[in-house]
């Protein structure tokens, strides 16, 4: 049980599609109550990696800034994959994963829990030749990094989600991975909807790959002959929630945290959502009469009825995936071929009563640009969290004129130096809606 007991001062960041099936997929989804309490007793073991997460994110929200192209530059594709990228073969296809990563010298560890009786499913499933997986082991010197928290080890439900979190179906070599931007797990969460929990991947310099912004690939394309294995220098632990999430990052959103407290802005039950969360820069740029009248107590009602309009519940949309659409949206959401690019778009419903935001993404060539409202672009995409998915944007999001349909293109529209009027007359109804229906506002 020694590396049960390292499990539980893990503290590697995870913030952060048709899926294939696996025998794992038969299984109930696991309880978000275990992977929140972990996170809940970690966190003051956490200061170290959750500032170079938090570095490392606010340097992808500076690189969007720089960038002329429109394109979410977070270190995603910055380039096309090089003829020949991934092509040095590794392994042996002979053997299972199960099989290499036991005889790996460098894999010891992760191996070892495997062999313990509790996850006998997880062995048996990268001993298995029915269905092709990707690995993202950990190497021995990964458990290295994980600070001591004491000697009781974690409950076995949480080392069972964790090393499920390791696992994606299909087969994934590096070029694939240079290519996309999320991948599902084994990992299935019924605060996601019992769908599965995803992997944020990103590309950087030299071709770096990184698995939740965190984790590096240190050694890639082993191949066995049930599916491919990549070494990574950082434990991945499934991520918290959304709201967890936005409180663990306060140089980035410290402004929307004090929003929501001093709202008491509470959110409804849900199974997955999205949650377009602006940075303490986009509320700058509201200007400081804006800021001003919203957190004082006359303008708490319109900054409750304006961070409203950033929570969708039950609709998870990711760059490269969207959990919780019907038949009919999904028919409607179906990417199509447009100007040698790939564009779909979808409006999803707001908690704001009756409002929707407009949502275009576009692809080409490996990049990916989400532009809400037709002129506001996500500037980090795909921030991971156990309940949906957290997508910054660095304008705060105002609900549009009342006599304008749709998404105008106005780029002055987008509440730079708004004036409080302004503001007011853009939130007013939603507000009397709210005091009229009483409860209303309490979701």
């Amino acid at each position: 049980m020694k590396h049960l007991t390292l499990l539980f001062a893990a503290t590697a960041a995870a913030l952060v599609a048709p899926d294939q099936v696996t025998i794992l997929d038969k299984q109930p989804a696991a309880s978000n109550d275990v992977v929140q309490t972990w996170w809940d007793s970690s966190l003051s073991h956490s200061t170290k990696l959750f500032t170079s997460l938090e570095r490392r994110i606010t340097d992808s929200i500076r690189s969007f800034d720089a960038s002329s192209y429109g394109f979410d530059n977070d270190d995603h594709h910055p380039h096309p994959p090089r003829r020949g990228h991934g092509g040095h073969r590794r392994g042996d296809k002979t053997k299972t994963i199960y099989e290499l990563i036991k005889s790996n010298k460098y894999t010891t560890k992760f191996a070892s829990l495997l062999d313990n009786d509790d996850f006998s499913d997880i062995k048996s499933l990268l001993d298995s030749n029915s269905h092709n997986k990707t690995l993202f082991v950990p190497t021995d010197k990964a458990f290295e990094r994980i600070p001591h928290h004491g000697d009781k080890p974690p409950p076995k439900e949480f080392v069972l989600a964790l090393l499920k979190y390791h696992i994606s179906p299909g087969l994934h070599t590096a070029h694939d991975l240079i290519t996309s931007h999320t991948l599902p797990s084994n990992l299935s969460l019924d605060t996601l909807g019992s769908r599965p929990q995803r992997l944020r991947i990103s590309t950087g310099l030299l071709f770096t790959i990184r698995v939740n912004i965190i984790s590096k690939i240190v050694y890639s394309n082993i191949l066995a002959k049930n599916g491919v294995i990549h070494a990574i220098d950082h434990i991945l632990v499934p991520p918290p929630s959304q709201e967890k999430i936005i409180s663990l990052l306060p140089n980035t959103f410290s402004t929307f945290s004090l929003g929501l407290e001093k709202t008491e802005l509470s959110i409804p039950d849900h199974k997955g959502g999205t949650l377009f969360a602006p940075t303490n820069s986009a509320f700058r740029r509201l200007g400081p009469r804006a800021n001003a009248f919203l957190f004082s107590s006359h303008g708490l009602k319109y900054l409750k009825a304006l961070l409203k309009y950033h929570f969708v519940v039950d609709q998870t949309l990711y760059s490269d995936a969207f959990y919780g659409e019907s038949k009919d949206e999904k028919a409607a959401a179906r990417e199509r071929v447009q100007e040698g690019g790939k564009y779909w778009h979808v409006d999803l419903e707001t908690l704001l009563e009756d409002k929707a935001i407009a949502v275009d993404v576009k692809k080409w060539k490996g990049w990916v640009s989400i532009v809400l409202n037709g002129f506001t672009r996500v500037v980090f995409q795909d921030g991971v969290a156990s309940d949906g998915v957290v997508q910054v944007v660095g304008k705060v999001l105002i609900p549009p004129h009342e006599h304008r349909h749709g998404h105008t293109g106005e780029e002055e529209d987008d509440g730079k130096n708004i004036e409080v009027e302004e503001l007011k007359a853009r939130l007013e109804r939603y507000v009397e809606r709210e005091e009229e229906g009483g409860q209303a506002g309490d979701l």
